[in-house]
């Protein structure tokens, strides 16, 4: 507990997730550590962090004597300096500020926000000759400097430096909120609610910044009204994403305490923070202040479901979430989702998106996820109808979606015919799997071997007595990767092809090869079945976009019991299959492929194995 580096480390990850007093006491215990025996410590970056975090907290004596003592190790000069700088000007003690911003530029001459605020204290000292000096050189350096652009301006009153200013920011609210940001930081609020008030756009921020610092000045009754207006401010596309936010939030919450979009927004920040509990705590205060607001509880569900383990809590709250917005697809998205975790139905699912028509079709995930509910219910034709009336796109992380259901609804519409002996029915659904259609928006993948299409081609052809086109058929059938894999990505092999492969090895009359591939599936499950499975890196392309959080260990341990019965399916222990494939869908309810082989083991088994 007394190691210098663990308390820093632990403070810095505290301050960066906005928690400012805790990250306090780490940093005073590192520096405590640090100056046991020596009270200039060889590296001063926990006194700078103290000086931060004490700055959020508003302490600015103790957050100066802080930057002080950081200056003693060169690393820390630069930014040590500024922040005594900014502190300085804070006072009103601008010659002061002046000193202590020019030492912080010995360290880094090209310090944008220290020379833009060296600027505006030139200009407060009445220096304008050299702030226009100053300001020529910043400028020189960084067009993009807009506090020199602004500073400029109030040194000239030249209304064309004003809109070459705006024209240069875009309107972008976030240029603004930053510029306002570093004045407010060294006390000059009233330039900070003047270029607030430059940008075009209505965003909440704005006007609760505007807020922020007309309370700072003492004007709160002006406070109140920035923050009511904010309050009324059309809420999509605001993001709170600063540590500086936080305290103008908060301030916001203190001063109009009916205000629920305040709550919603600094939710949203600490949630990003990983503050979960008071996001939620948050988010819940403002359902109570207003209801009819979708997005804080949707947030709320994410929160309920994923940190603090309410499922129950999770489905009511984004259901009213959907009420509230039948038209949101990215809520109905999630709601299906959550549906799909609880172990809803295939057929009380499909039946809400066959209620909400027009809301799933604006979304290709929506649409790939009824064509999947459709074959699940047993509706391939019509699952292959809907599939060919559309035009899907391919997304990152989406990619072999649809054409697997394309595959599925055909396969199975094949092993129809199949069974009442219409097999050239039977071979024109097959054949149509070997080529995708371009209104799928994707193409086969190299390497993919269409194993269960090959098989029953080869059965087919078998039927009709053309025994050597049937023995090409089966030949390609047992191509193709011979380990099972763990089902992580899309573009793995999927298990059933092994099956295929041990089958088609059966009717070639190389048994103990068949054999060899299905115990490959049983071993694998076996050998598996209690791992414990983490992903510990970045990935798109995972099989399912995980908006709700998923156990690996169960998915691992559904895939195993699956591989497991379909190893005893190639070994024609049907009994045993079942069992296997039943326990795989008492995890999953919704695991397409075991319900498809176990209703092949149901009225269908010959196709599936022979000896």
């Amino acid at each position: 507990p007394g190691d210098s580096r663990i308390n820093h480390a632990y403070g810095t990850l505290l301050l960066r997730r906005g928690c400012f007093q805790k990250s306090e006491t780490y940093f005073r215990k590192a520096i405590e550590r640090l100056t046991w025996k020596n009270p200039n410590p060889y590296n001063s970056e926990a006194y700078y962090k103290l000086g931060l975090t004490l700055m959020f907290q508003n302490q600015d004596q103790e957050a100066f004597d802080a930057f002080y003592k950081a200056i003693w190790t060169n690393e820390q000069q630069e930014m040590s300096f500024f922040y005594l700088g900014v502190l300085s000007a804070k006072k009103g003690d601008y010659q002061k500020a002046l000193e202590f911003l020019n030492q912080s530029l010995v360290k880094n001459s090209h310090h944008i926000k220290a020379r833009g605020i060296r600027a505006t204290i030139l200009r407060k000292l009445g220096n304008y000759e050299e702030a226009k000096k100053w300001i020529d050189e910043n400028l020189a350096i960084d067009p993009f400097d807009y506090i020199s652009w602004y500073e400029s301006y109030l040194i000239t009153g030249n209304h064309h430096i004003l809109r070459k200013m705006n024209k240069l920011m875009r309107g972008f609210d976030e240029n603004y909120l930053q510029m306002a940001r570093d004045y407010g930081e060294a006390g000059f609020c009233e330039e900070a609610i003047a270029v607030l008030q430059q940008c075009s756009q209505h965003k909440p921020m704005l006007k609760y910044y505007e807020a922020y610092y007309l309370g700072r000045m003492g004007r709160a009754t002006k406070a109140l009204g920035s923050v009511q207006e904010a309050e009324s401010r059309e809420p999509s596309l605001t993001f709170p994403n600063q540590l500086e936010d936080i305290l103008v939030l908060q301030y916001a919450t203190r001063i109009n305490p009916e205000g629920a979009r305040a709550y919603y927004y600094l939710g949203n920040l600490y949630y990003d923070k990983m503050q979960y509990e008071d996001a939620k705590a948050l988010w819940e205060k403002s359902t109570e202040l207003d209801d009819s607001f979708p997005t804080v509880l949707r947030n709320l569900a994410l929160a309920y479901y994923n940190k603090s383990k309410e499922p129950q809590k999770a489905k009511e709250a984004i259901e009213k979430a959907f009420a509230l917005d039948t038209t949101d697809a990215r809520i109905f998205l999630e709601l299906d989702q959550l549906y799909k975790k609880l172990g809803v139905s295939a057929k009380t699912r499909m039946n809400h998106y066959e209620q909400y028509r027009e809301t799933f079709s604006k979304r290709d995930d929506l649409c790939v996820e009824y064509a999947t509910l459709l074959n699940m219910n047993g509706m391939y034709r019509e699952a292959y109808d809907y599939i060919m009336s559309r035009r899907f796109h391919p997304w990152e992380g989406g990619e072999g979606k649809i054409t697997t259901q394309y595959t599925i609804s055909l396969l199975e519409l094949a092993k129809v015919e199949i069974k009442v002996e219409n097999y050239d029915g039977a071979r024109d659904y097959l054949e149509r799997i070997l080529v995708y259609p371009e209104n799928l928006g994707e193409g086969k993948l190299a390497g993919t071997k269409d194993n269960d299409v090959y098989y029953y081609l080869g059965l087919i052809y078998e039927k009709i007595g053309n025994f050597q086109k049937s023995k090409e058929c089966y030949q390609k059938a047992i191509l193709g990767e011979s380990e099972p894999a763990g089902a992580m990505y899309y573009y793995d092999q999927p298990a059933d092809m092994i099956l295929y492969q041990g089958l088609a090895y059966l009717k070639l009359g190389r048994r103990a090869e068949a054999v060899s591939k299905f115990y490959k599936l049983i071993n694998y499950g076996e050998k598996h079945i209690f791992d414990q499975v983490r992903i510990e890196y970045f990935a798109v392309s995972l099989p399912d976009f995980l908006i709700f959080e998923d156990d690996l260990d169960v998915r691992n341990k559904v895939h195993c019991y699956f591989l497991i019965g379909l190893g005893n399916i190639g070994l024609g222990r049907m009994e045993e299959a079942k069992e296997y494939l039943e326990k795989a869908r008492n995890l999953d309810q919704n695991h397409l492929k075991c319900m498809l082989f176990s209703k092949d083991i149901d009225i269908n088994g010959g196709l599936l194995w022979s000896s």
